[in-house]
């Protein structure tokens, strides 16, 4: 009679050991596919923004050197604040200048950190400048004709 007894509590705590180890594991495995999810949601957009931004620039680039003499361009455009939850930084980097396809826009979110470059290619100028998330603004910047940033607006 004592053996029955102890086959049954020790069958019931072996079934809710394995039953907490595979709810453990599910959660585990499902919180690392959300945040691999969110990473990849982030990316794309970051991807879009940073697409547009560069977009932004070739229409500066092009408008400045249809522009003959002094003329001034300044190209608006609005982004979210947030994306996916986080705020996230626009950094335009200048490279080599003999090779103007080294110039990278980095786009970095916060949290978590994502990062995506985006290559821009002008006949201007471009200076190292930074803007964050909101409204970015494109312009050559004042007193000269042939050297683009970016701002916040």
């Amino acid at each position: 009679m004592n053996d029955r007894g102890v086959s049954s509590t020790l069958n019931y705590v072996l079934s809710l050991s394995i039953a907490t180890l595979l709810v453990t594991g599910l959660l585990v495995a499902g919180g690392t596919f959300v945040e691999d999810r969110q990473k990849e949601v982030m990316r794309s957009e970051l991807n879009v923004i940073g697409q547009q931004v560069a977009s932004d620039i070739n229409r500066a680039d092009r408008l400045l050197t249809a522009g003959q003499g002094d003329t001034r361009v300044v190209v608006n455009q609005s982004f979210p604040k947030r994306i996916t939850g986080s705020g996230y930084d626009i950094l335009l980097s200048t490279g080599d200048p003999l090779d103007p396809s080294d110039d990278t826009l980095t786009l970095v979110s916060q949290d978590p950190e994502v990062q995506v470059e985006v290559h821009v290619q002008t006949e201007q100028t471009l200076v190292e400048s930074y803007a964050d998330s909101g409204v970015v603004v494109v312009r050559n910047r004042t007193g000269t004709n042939d050297e683009l940033v970016i701002t916040n607006g």
